[in-house]
């Protein structure tokens, strides 16, 4: 009965430790939290998704670098509140280290449309432009792994994210630069971040 009496009290602090490391969002203490889509489930790594600007009705999509040219070279990534011209293509999130099949908080990522384009030089995945204008923006011309083409994805509010620039421990948001009414391309700012969902698509 002794034996039987230490068991259970054992038991039961193992107990009290899993409730002490479970977090308030779900998480296993020492774990990023996933992020999830606009249904409450998980984002997956490498699965296509449509990112949406709810309060705007604005998608993530791809535009020429002449204003009145969407289809001109090469093509940078804007926010489109207006789908007239193109069908907002989806991207793929691809984890650069981690062997996770889910999007977590803070986790370091390529970001990818999820379709090739016919713009020469472009691989789709996004880069900011080191340029020498104040503004830079993301382009496509970016590639797996390098510095310049590393995101992450952070909390923002109401239960939205928003995408920043650089490593985990040092990220710059992400935000945006009107260009054309319903058109704003995104650029590297820390005073314009923007909330985004994700819907699959």
């Amino acid at each position: 009965m002794k034996t039987t009496g230490a068991a259970i009290k054992i038991f039961g602090l193992m107990i009290s430790f899993l409730l002490i490391a479970i977090t308030p969002s779900g998480a296993v203490a020492g774990e990023k939290e996933v992020v999830l889509d606009s249904g409450g489930q998980p984002v997956r790594a490498n699965a296509p998704y449509y990112i949406w600007k709810p309060e705007e009705r604005a998608w993530i999509s791809r535009y020429g670098n002449r204003t009145l040219s969407p289809f001109s070279c090469p093509r940078r990534v804007v926010l489109f509140s207006n789908a007239i011209v193109e069908t907002p293509p989806p991207v793929i999130f691809v984890l650069l280290s981690s062997s996770d099949d889910v999007v977590r908080v803070s986790t370091e990522l390529n970001i990818m449309f999820a379709r090739r384009f016919f713009c020469r030089d472009e691989s789709g995945y996004w880069r900011v432009a080191n340029s020498s204008l104040p503004i830079k923006e993301v382009v496509l011309s970016g590639s797996k792994s390098s510095y310049d083409s590393t995101f992450t994805i952070q909390k923002s509010v109401n239960g939205s994210y928003k995408f920043a620039f650089g490593s985990a421990d040092k990220p710059i948001d992400i935000g945006l630069d009107g260009i054309y009414p319903g058109i704003s391309r995104l650029v590297l700012s820390n005073t314009s971040s923007f909330g985004v969902s994700f819907i699959p698509a």
